[in-house]
């Protein structure tokens, strides 16, 4: 009788919610608390010291700001997840918000997991979507929704129906392909003055849109801040910033056509 193949390696990828701890679901929690490692990318020093308390082995995944593309340091947290699943055990890699949007390395781990014959799963975590339906009152039920990060909605000219509610992630970083830098404001605006003439093309200029963040802290409100769509370029953004653009009333709309085809 051969001796029994030793376990396969298990991966969880979870999502911490935006402000840890009460929006991290208690599967996600379970998870972290029993790994042998703990792996994580979050946005606040407070979700950090929350999976610390949880899991003492817990790691930080390395998120350099020297420049490199954002591509590359994905890559690098992908290799770091492959390293310690060689060890085998139960590994568990911790990021903020849902593990399953605009997290790059959390798809790719859980997929290079998989080919290698490891167990792998990704656990779901509140998003800022979610927090945003719920701080602005909106009900994608009733109209849909359409969704795209930004660079990629001016890049590849993504259709905009403007009778239909429109967010947008990542604001702050059109056609920066690095990790956020405040500093650099030049280069912020300039990509807010891309997306704002791109939205002018199926929305007036007095439309009004807003920025928003969720709260990271229980304690801390969210930003909500409504402004003109011709405003957008001059607007304050970080790394976390998401733009919704509510639609058009019908009779804008056909307003808005007739700018468009001449009529006025």
């Amino acid at each position: 009788m051969n001796p029994a193949s030793p376990p396969r390696a298990q991966l969880v990828v979870v999502g911490l919610g935006i402000e840890w701890a009460g929006q991290t679901t208690k599967a996600a929690q379970v998870a972290i608390e029993m790994a042998d490692r703990v792996l994580f990318a979050v946005a606040t020093a407070w979700g950090a010291r929350w999976i610390r308390n949880l899991n003492p082995n817990a790691e930080p995944l390395a998120y350099p700001r020297d420049g490199r593309p954002r591509r590359q340091i994905y890559q690098a947290m992908v290799s770091r997840i492959m390293e310690d699943l060689a060890r085998g055990g139960r590994v568990c890699v911790v990021f903020y918000g849902h593990p399953g949007i605009l997290v790059a390395a959390g798809h790719e781990a859980v997929r290079r997991a998989r080919a290698e014959g490891h167990a792998a799963r990704m656990l779901p975590g509140v998003s800022s979507l979610d927090c945003l339906f719920a701080d602005l009152g909106v009900d994608p039920g009733a109209r849909g929704c359409q969704m795209f990060e930004a660079t990629s909605f001016i890049k590849r000219q993504r259709p905009i129906d403007p009778t239909t509610p429109l967010v947008l992630y990542q604001i702050a970083l059109v056609d920066n392909h690095a990790a956020f830098d405040e500093t650099d404001a030049l280069a912020v605006r300039r990509g807010l003055e891309r997306l704002r003439d791109r939205l002018a093309t199926a929305f007036p200029a007095n439309h009004p849109i807003t920025l928003y963040e969720a709260a990271s802290h229980p304690l801390h409100p969210p930003r909500v801040e409504t402004l003109r769509l011709s405003a957008l370029a001059q607007a304050a953004t970080s790394e976390v910033s998401t733009l919704f653009v509510p639609a058009l009333a019908a009779d804008a709309i056909e307003d808005q056509q007739a700018v468009r085809t001449g009529e006025q």
